[in-house]
């Protein structure tokens, strides 16, 4: 049964259900500040200890070399291309279960058709996840027939226990923050994900909930602390993100600039920059001091980490673009 929820909710396990009372993080005002103030003390990501800046965060798993948003895809992509980072999306369905899945439909990446949140987790797993992945404008579909399933965030997890991830809700309920951080914490992946949402009231359920994981900005975060920047006031900005996640331009407005990342390391918060899938532009952000780069070609950006000196060319490998 699908949940209309107007508030914070507590956290929901993979099976949806409460977690135990004892589980259940709802820190009072005192006990919020002291977090702060111990996560303000490191770095952000300093609990990604297995990960070191810049970052290649692979866009839906590498969404131009793989089959987005798939178990598979990821699993080629981390075997050909390393990304630090598999950056995917969740969404609820009619039967409450967390799926990872860009779209509100189906019908861009399946053989089938209907809102994600209108369809039961059984038929969603019925369909062919790969069944439209092209990696030559429409020549071939190799990846069709051949089992290819949207997941859960669960079956993610239990597929890569020992991956990073970078999770965006997609759903403006709050409900699905609940759901998240549950599973999160059930999974035991504190440590490995850092959670986004254009939904102001989403994000900050899930800091409520557990302010111990990794926090990417809200679209009105970034706008203010953009903002105040600007005005020379920058230094004013307070805020408990771990990381921005933004374009190079918005519009006519030049955000990642060697002054936002300057700002925004003075306050430990990483730079991810989306999504930039050429070298180019790739080496001229990390050249800026970006943290990471969001990419649907994570072939593309190894090759730039490589030339740039950040990552090692296997052996009789040409030091060439």
């Amino acid at each position: 049964m699908k949940k209309t929820d107007s508030s914070c909710l507590s956290p929901i396990n993979a099976s949806g259900k409460p977690l135990h009372k004892e589980k259940i993080l709802k820190p009072g005002r005192r006990a919020r500040a002291l977090v702060v103030l111990a996560m303000s003390a490191v770095p952000a990501f300093a609990f990604l200890d297995r990960t070191e800046p810049p970052l290649i965060l692979a866009h839906r798993a590498g969404a131009l070399v793989v089959p987005e948003n798939t178990i598979e895809g990821w699993a080629e992509s981390r075997i050909r291309y390393r990304p630090d980072v598999w950056e995917l999306d969740v969404r609820l369905t009619a039967d409450d279960s967390l799926v990872v899945i860009h779209d509100e439909a189906v019908d861009r990446t399946t053989n089938g058709s209907g809102l994600v949140r209108e369809m039961t987790f059984t038929r969603i797993r019925s369909l062919d996840a790969g069944f439209w992945f092209t990696p030559d404008s429409g020549k071939t579909y190799p990846w069709r027939g051949k089992g290819v399933r949207i997941p859960t965030i669960g079956q993610v997890f239990d597929s890569f226990p020992d991956d990073n991830f970078n999770i965006e809700i997609k759903d403006s309920l709050t409900y699905a923050a609940a759901r998240l951080v549950g599973i999160i914490r059930e999974k035991r992946m504190q440590n490995q994900v850092v959670v986004a949402s254009v939904y102001t009231e989403v994000l900050e359920c899930f800091r409520e909930f557990d302010p111990s994981v990794a926090i990417a900005a809200t679209p009105d975060e970034v706008r203010r602390f953009v903002l105040w920047g600007k005005m020379g006031l920058g230094f004013l900005a307070r805020t408990t993100m771990d990381a921005v996640q933004v374009p190079e331009y918005s519009g006519s407005i030049h955000v990642v600039t060697p002054g936002f990342v300057k700002r925004c390391h003075r306050k430990g918060i990483q730079v991810h920059v989306w999504t930039v899938n050429d070298a180019e532009a790739i080496k001229r952000l990390l050249e800026m001091g970006a943290d990471g780069v969001i990419t649907d070609r994570p072939d593309v950006a190894d090759r730039v980490f490589k030339t740039m000196g950040f990552r090692k060319f296997p052996r009789n490998t040409r030091n060439t673009p």
